[in-house]
């Protein structure tokens, strides 16, 4: 599954290095600024939860507060990916903490003038999320352009360890002012955590981009002045002429619709016959078991065939997931639930790393915009089409045969594509730059090998 090799050139085996990413120069200033990011972000759906409990004094309306966050991301997303391609990324970013600790600004005066409603604590999420939609795909693009593509995993995997430190500490600091002080307050503390961001970005130095194969070419003749629509589609080009990146968003949105774990919600507690406190206790296994996964990822520096493993955990996921529907005893769910964990972490950190170590750093920002963007409106998709099935085949039903559908898809499409099967986390020779299309047409593999 790993390889065994330290680095390109680097001679000998592979040693134990979790933290070989923070030596690349700029890596740190990044990370130390996603710790803040992370505190923003998860703190700030915790406080608006209370707020709305506390404040409006009515029932959370989940399903009404994930269009909050999906919504600026399906929308934004992609212009988003498209500035970090045509801006400086690192203004960009910082751009996006200043939005953020804005809105969280705006959105403690509103509680400290009383005048809240439904309709303006729904504005103060969109608001937030517009900032943090604003700064997704650029972070992800940063990662390719501050380490090397063979630490790309391991910078991805502390950039998760990152946000995971931010939210563990974010959230529990928020509701000790929330207790002690006020949501108010709450929400100054948070704009304070997500200006620090913008304090750890001021030294950070991004390398200039590299230069596409086709620009030597173009800056030869008259030059073709280039639109944000004709950027984009260029990016669903590439996507669209890369087999194995095609079917790599394949399996990200099944994964994402058809998913049978989006049955596992609070149902489980009334399956299981436990307490919420008990529910929550259980949910506490496949976060750790996440860490882990992270934790591990940090230290393996290249996943031959990755695509595989991608694949398959998709399929041990589905599996795990009905298993712990099925399960009849609280001890043997948490098992399963923490092996779920495992996995959950290790696809969700590998298939950015294989976007981004597959894409030329030209169209970096607009394929990570384009992923943004699908994964919210996957998530959009995704509850309405899990409550679908389970009123038309009840909750047993639509689980397993979500499980059923979503192993079968996964496995076609590994089998028909050996290409998707051999990705690496990363190739042993940088990606090729993509050239014009009206001059050699975007590269395709053979699906079939």
């Amino acid at each position: 599954m790993t390889s065994t090799e330290e680095e390109p050139g680097g001679g000998g085996g592979w040693r134990f290095q979790p933290f070989a990413s923070f030596r690349e120069r700029g890596y740190p200033w990044l990370w130390a600024a996603n710790v803040s990011y992370g505190a923003a972000q998860s703190a700030q759906g915790f406080v608006i939860v209370w707020l709305v409990i506390e404040k409006l004094d009515i029932d959370y309306p989940r399903g009404l507060f994930a269009l909050t966050l999906a919504i600026p991301a399906l929308l934004l997303g992609v212009p988003a990916g498209w500035l970090a391609d045509r801006r400086d990324r690192r203004k960009l970013l910082m751009a996006s903490h200043v939005a953020v600790a804005l809105a969280l600004l705006l959105s403690a005066t509103l509680v400290a003038a009383d005048v809240l409603s439904v309709g303006l604590v729904v504005v103060m999420g969109v608001l937030a999320s517009a900032g943090l939609a604003l700064g997704a795909p650029v972070r992800h693009a940063l990662i390719p352009a501050l380490v090397p593509r063979e630490r790309i995993l391991n910078a991805n995997a502390l950039n998760d360890v990152a946000i995971a430190l931010g939210a563990g500490a974010g959230i529990p600091l928020a509701g000790v002012v929330v207790a002690g002080w006020g949501i108010e307050v709450a929400f100054v503390i948070l704009a304070v955590l997500a200006g620090l961001g913008v304090l750890f970005l001021v030294p950070l130095r991004v390398p200039p981009r590299e230069q596409a194969a086709h620009d030597d070419e173009a800056a030869a003749g008259p030059s073709t002045p280039t639109t944000m629509r004709g950027d984009i589609a260029e990016a669903f080009r590439f996507l669209w002429g890369t087999i194995e990146l095609r079917m790599l968003f394949v399996l990200l949105l099944a994964a994402a619709l058809a998913g049978p774990w989006h049955g596992l919600g609070s149902e489980l507690a009334d399956h299981l016959d436990i307490s919420a406190r008990r529910l929550g206790f259980l949910y506490l296994f496949p976060a750790g078991g996440l860490l882990v996964s992270v934790l591990v990822l940090t230290s393996i520096p290249r996943v031959r065939n990755a695509g595989r493993w991608y694949g398959l955990t998709i399929i041990a996921g589905a599996l795990l997931a009905v298993a712990v529907w099925l399960s009849p005893v609280y001890g043997l769910t948490a098992l399963l639930f923490g092996l779920f964990g495992l996995g959950l972490g290790f696809r969700s950190l590998i298939s950015v790393v294989l976007v981004q170590s597959h894409t030329p750093i030209a169209v970096m920002g607009r394929v990570m915009g384009i992923y943004v963007a699908l994964t919210a409106a996957a998530g959009l998709l995704a509850q309405p089409i899990a409550r679908a099935g389970r009123a038309l085949l009840e909750d047993d039903g639509w689980i397993v045969f979500a499980g059923i559908v979503l192993v079968g898809v996964v496995a076609w499409v590994l089998i028909r594509n050996p290409g998707l099967r051999r990705m690496p986390s990363h190739p042993e020779e940088p990606a090729e730059a993509a050239p014009p299309e009206a001059e050699a047409g975007w590269r395709r593999s053979d699906p079939l090998g």
